[in-house]
């Protein structure tokens, strides 16, 4: 007998219905499954945390270099690196 390996899990998970008819219009305009759509939404979340990790980095990067302009920005990368 052949077994099936499946690779997905199945979540369960309670909406209002008000939000679930937010859900169910969104979905459609982008002609997808509840799954997909929510999949795409949660796929969509963890790029932008990973994008706000990486600005609140260079932010950080920023006030330490005291970088304020694309110059400042030119200056550090074309710098000669002493060894």
């Amino acid at each position: 007998m052949t077994q099936i390996v499946r690779n997905t899990q199945v979540v369960s998970v309670s909406f209002p219905k008000k939000t679930v008819e937010k859900l169910d219009k969104a979905r459609k305009q982008r002609s997808q499954t509840r799954s997909a759509f929510l999949k795409f939404l949660l796929d969509k979340e963890v790029e932008d945390l990973r994008w706000e990790k990486i600005f609140k980095t260079g932010e950080r990067i920023k006030r330490k270099m005291k970088i304020t302009s694309e110059e400042d920005i030119n200056r550090i990368l074309h710098a000669k690196q002493t060894l």
